[in-house]
């Protein structure tokens, strides 16, 4: 605990200040004007409590001619100074709360930072997450330490493995017979060279596949002649059956082109009128001469279109290009071309003798329709599969010259090349089963595995450290919500986490302004436009109690508070003396500065009223010589007097006897007598009205005024006033009165009696 501030000099306006009369208490509380000195005092116990000498150096005394210097008395008599720009010792034990816990944690002005999120996550976390911290720290430095061992023997094998990656070279096997090999790679190299001669190889071909029309085949079948009757050509049948013999109807189709003159060429009888002539006239008609010689074309059609010799002409273009593969066989490997023609001989033989029987039907009678649907669909089928092995051969071939293509077009540029890499992938094999280099990877091997347990060790403290801040967090936020809440703040926090994005961990949250979510930086509505500065310290506050309520080591804690109230409405104000009470029943000591006197008062009537044997200590910063400050003895109760309450006590001590200023005590004597009226008779009394006016209002009050009951004292108070009025006024002429004791002992006994009983 910190029992005194012995002295303090050269920082800000202690130039020289003497505290050695002064002991602090398990409570102090701390009165000072504002600009006098309150914020430099918490910057020393700051910088003891975290070592940093720039922040006393920096509040170095402008115009003083004393160097920098603090001593400060704890526990025991235990000494620790601040001289020469250091401290003799650090005391962590001190949690400070003041504007520069703010800018640091909170925000500055109305701006928050990455710079506070990181420093509000290490104040929030306190010393539970020091070890943890210091574990996470320590196994990133080990896995560090492991990845460097790793690098430097990785760095050790980057010679022996050009061109190819780590990885890669790692994985090489060994080549008993590599130089053996690399001599047989480079000969081939050698005749790589010699691309013309093998480009100049004939390639395989697809072989035409047959073709037949038989769309058409049949399109001949189906014609007819409409205007061959079918009476004349039965007629012409008949006779022909009667002539007798085959080419019957050939003959006579012959003869009746010799007809002329309607006159028989062989008798030379008339022909005119002869139903035999006319039906001869009607069936050897031009277009059914011409049908009947389309329908001789067809049998010629069928016979060439379904001849073996097709099978044999495409057998033998297989037989060819399966030739020309095989010339490419050693240097590119394809698939056996092979041709089997028995289906399609079968296929073919049949599909012959379908479509030769509808010719010869056709042939027997021109002017008919021969062949139905089905009978195209079953030529077709066949033809189709006369066709499909003649169609696998050549996919063989197809695919056989594309490999071969695909060969010459990578035969000048890349056949070279790989071969070289096959050389040098030889090479790589036999440095990597070299005995230096097997070695080095056996120790990359064994450094590796002691690298990724490092790493497993990291992650783990890591995780460990995660979960702490997260519950922690979780924690925070609720307390932080429910502190705002009792402060009657309109807003809350939400959200708060950690992250470890950039360059360390910092905090995440977001606030909460009548339900609506507000950014902590941007564009508005945001922290700096929203909350207004009473808000701005609240919830700086709230952080910092959260987190010091949480503080494992609070008992052991001195917890030092400047201007808590700084900003706040009454309602805050209230609130902040009940945080402050639970901080001193929790804490070892509390320190509480502030410029408000009567919020001194009011934390010291509270704190007496839950424990009145509490120890509390109570002094000012006050005003000394050139400016500077001092400290100073500081009676609470004078301070927060009213002006009445003062008159009045300077009165009573006049009367009991106390040394005082006899001129101060007569001018004291109308003003007491007026708070007294104003009191008695609030809102009835205009407070614009001098002493003698009041005593004239009360003289001439009508009898439905309440001031008719002070009636009764007008008199006496006239007499009063007419000795008192001497003194009111800092008139010269009255300065020459002389003040007899007895004379003014009297005038305030009945000034203390006329008040005391309410009559002269």
């Amino acid at each position: 605990m910190l029992e005194r501030i012995e002295e303090i000099q050269g920082i800000g306006l202690l130039h020289a200040a003497n505290g050695k009369p002064h002991k602090y208490l398990r409570t102090t509380l701390i009165y000072a004007d504002n600009g006098r000195g309150k914020s430099t005092l918490a910057t020393v116990l700051r910088s003891l409590s975290t070592g940093d000498a720039s922040l006393i150096l920096n509040r170095k005394t402008v115009d003083g001619t004393l160097p920098p210097q603090a001593v400060l008395q704890f526990a025991n008599g235990h000494k620790v100074t601040f001289s020469r720009n250091v401290w003799s010792e650090l005391r962590p034990e001190l949690l400070v709360f003041d504007s520069a816990f703010i800018e640091r944690n909170v925000h500055s002005g109305s701006v928050i930072n990455t710079g506070h999120r990181k420093n509000l996550l290490e104040f929030a976390l306190g010393e539970p997450a020091v070890a943890a911290r210091g574990a996470v720290d320590q196994a990133t430095a080990t896995a560090k330490a492991a990845t460097d061992k790793v690098q430097e023997i990785i760095g050790q094998l980057s010679g022996h493995h050009p061109g190819l990656s780590l990885v890669e070279f790692e994985k090489l096997p060994s080549a008993p017979d590599a130089d053996g090999q690399i001599a047989a790679l480079q000969k081939r190299l050698i005749d790589a060279g010699n691309v013309a001669a093998i480009i100049a190889k004939p390639m395989p071909k697809q072989v035409p596949e047959p073709t037949f029309d038989l769309a058409r085949l049949f399109e001949g079948l189906r014609s007819s002649l409409k205007d061959v009757h079918a009476d004349a050509e039965q007629v012409v049948k008949q006779h022909g059956r009667k002539i007798g013999g085959n080419g019957a109807e050939a003959w006579l189709s012959q003869g009746q082109q010799y007809e002329g003159d309607n006159t028989c060429p062989y008798c030379g009888q008339g022909t005119k009128d002869n139903d035999l002539i006319r039906a001869y006239q009607t069936h050897f008609n031009a277009a059914y001469a011409a049908l009947k010689k389309e329908v001789v074309d067809l049998h010629a059609t069928v016979v060439a279109g379904t001849d073996a010799a097709i099978i044999d002409a495409f057998s033998q273009g297989i037989f060819t290009a399966k030739a020309q593969a095989a010339a490419w066989s050693e240097l590119v490997q394809t698939k056996p071309i092979e041709f089997v023609d028995a289906p399609a001989r079968s296929a073919l033989a049949e599909l012959q003798e379908l479509v030769l029987d509808l010719a010869r039907r056709k042939q027997a009678s021109p002017a008919e329709p021969i062949g139905t649907a089905s009978d195209l669909e079953k030529a077709r089928s066949l033809w189709q599969q006369m066709l499909a092995p003649m169609q696998s051969a050549n996919e063989i071939v197809k695919d056989a010259s594309a490999l071969i293509t695909a060969y010459q077009g990578q035969l000048a540029t890349d056949s070279a090349q790989q071969l070289q890499e096959q050389i040098e992938r030889l090479q790589a094999c036999k440095r990597r089963h070299d005995s230096v280099v097997v070695g080095l990877f056996d120790q990359l091997v064994t450094l590796r595995a002691d690298a990724a347990s490092a790493e497993i060790t990291k992650t783990t403290e890591r995780d460990k450290l995660d979960a702490l801040m997260a519950t922690t967090l979780q924690q925070y936020e609720t307390t932080i919500n429910a502190l705002l809440k009792n402060f009657g703040a309109s807003f809350s926090i939400k959200g708060m986490t950690a992250n470890f994005r950039g360059a360390g961990p910092r905090t995440e949250y977001g606030l909460v302004l009548r339900g609506k979510d507000v950014a902590l930086e941007g564009a508005p509505p945001s922290f700096a436009t929203t909350l207004s500065e009473g808000d701005k310290r609240t919830l700086a506050f709230a952080f910092f109690i959260a987190s010091t309520l949480a503080d494992t080591t609070l008992a052991n804690r001195i917890v030092v508070v400047d201007d808590p109230m700084c900003s706040l409405d009454l309602n805050r104000k209230h609130h902040t003396k009940s945080v402050l009470k639970n901080l001193r029943s929790k804490a070892e000591q509390l320190i509480v500065l502030a410029h408000d006197p009567y919020f001194i008062r009011d934390l010291r009537d509270a704190m007496c009223k839950d424990d009145p044997a509490t120890p509390i200590a109570i002094f000012q910063l006050a005003l000394a010589a050139n400016n500077y400050t001092d400290f100073s003895s500081f009676d609470v109760d004078k301070e927060c007097e009213s002006a009445y309450f003062q008159h009045h006590r300077l009165l009573n001590e006049f009367t009991e006897g106390s040394a005082a200023d006899s001129r101060m005590v007569a001018k004291t004597i109308r003003p007491m007598l007026e708070g007294y009226l104003h009191r008695r008779f609030p809102g009835l009394i205009p407070k614009s009205l001098m002493f003698g006016q009041v005593v004239a209002l009360i003289r001439d009050a009508p009898p439905s005024s309440p001031l008719t009951y002070a009636q009764n004292l007008v008199v006496a108070l006239n007499e009063i006033n007419e000795y008192a009025g001497q003194f009111h006024h800092d008139d010269p002429s009255t300065a020459q009165i002389a003040i007899v004791s007895n004379e003014l002992k009297t005038i305030v006994d009945r000034s203390l009696g006329l008040v005391h009983r309410g009559t002269p």
